[in-house]
C-alpha cells in the first residue's frame, strides 16, 4: 500500500509539474481566449457606435453649436448694445428704448448710436444722447432734431465724433 501511495504521489507530481513548453502553450491558449473575448467586446461596441454613434455625435455637436451661438450672441450684445437711462421728460414722451452702437468701416469712420423711438404723444424738438464710461464719466454726446407723431415709431441715428470710444460706453443718458 505504501508503494501505491508513493507511486500515486510520483505520478501526481509528474502530472502537476508541466514543462516550460506546456506552460507556454497553456498561457498562449489563455491569452487567445482573453483576446477573443475583448475582441468581441470591441466589435460589439463598434456595431453600437455605427448604429447609435451618429445620433450621439449629432447631439453633442448640436450642444457645442448652441454654446458657440450663445457666446456669439452674448459678445454681440455686450459690445453693440447698451443700457439707456431716460430723463423724466423723455419718458413722458417716449417708451423705454435701447441703444445699438454702430462702428463705420468707411473712410469717414462714422460712429453712431441708433435708438428706436416709440412716441407716446406728438413730439417735435431736440433729443440729447450722452455716452458714459464705467467710471460714470461722459465720453461723448450727440443731439438730433426729431419730429414724430403719437403712436408712431422710428429709428434715430445719433452721430458721434470719430474719437469717441463707444466700446468703452457703459450706458447712455437720453433727454
Amino acid at each position: 500500500m505504501k508503494k501505491i501511495v508513493l507511486l500515486f504521489s510520483a505520478v501526481t507530481l509528474l502530472v502537476s509539474c508541466m514543462s516550460k513548453e506546456e506552460k507556454m502553450k497553456e498561457a498562449e491558449t489563455d491569452g487567445n481566449e482573453a483576446i477573443a473575448v475583448k475582441s468581441k467586446l470591441i466589435e460589439g461596441a463598434g456595431k453600437a457606435l455605427q448604429e447609435e454613434g451618429k445620433a450621439a455625435a449629432k447631439s453633442a455637436s448640436k450642444g457645442i453649436g448652441d454654446v458657440i451661438k450663445g457666446i456669439n450672441s452674448g459678445m454681440s450684445e455686450s459690445i453693440n448694445n447698451s443700457k439707456v437711462i431716460a430723463d423724466p421728460g423723455f419718458t413722458a414722451n417716449f417708451d423705454e428704448c435701447k441703444a445699438e452702437k454702430i462702428y463705420g468701416a468707411d473712410a469717414e469712420k462714422h460712429k453712431k448710436v441708433t435708438i428706436y423711438l416709440i412716441a407716446k404723444k406728438d413730439f417735435k424738438g431736440k433729443i440729447l444722447l450722452k455716452a458714459f464710461n464705467e467710471d460714470k464719466k461722459e465720453i461723448g454726446r450727440s443731439n438730433m432734431e426729431v419730429s414724430i407723431k403719437k403712436d408712431d415709431a422710428k429709428y434715430v441715428d445719433f452721430e458721434f465724433d470719430e474719437r469717441t470710444h463707444l466700446l468703452q460706453t457703459e450706458y447712455f443718458t437720453i433727454k
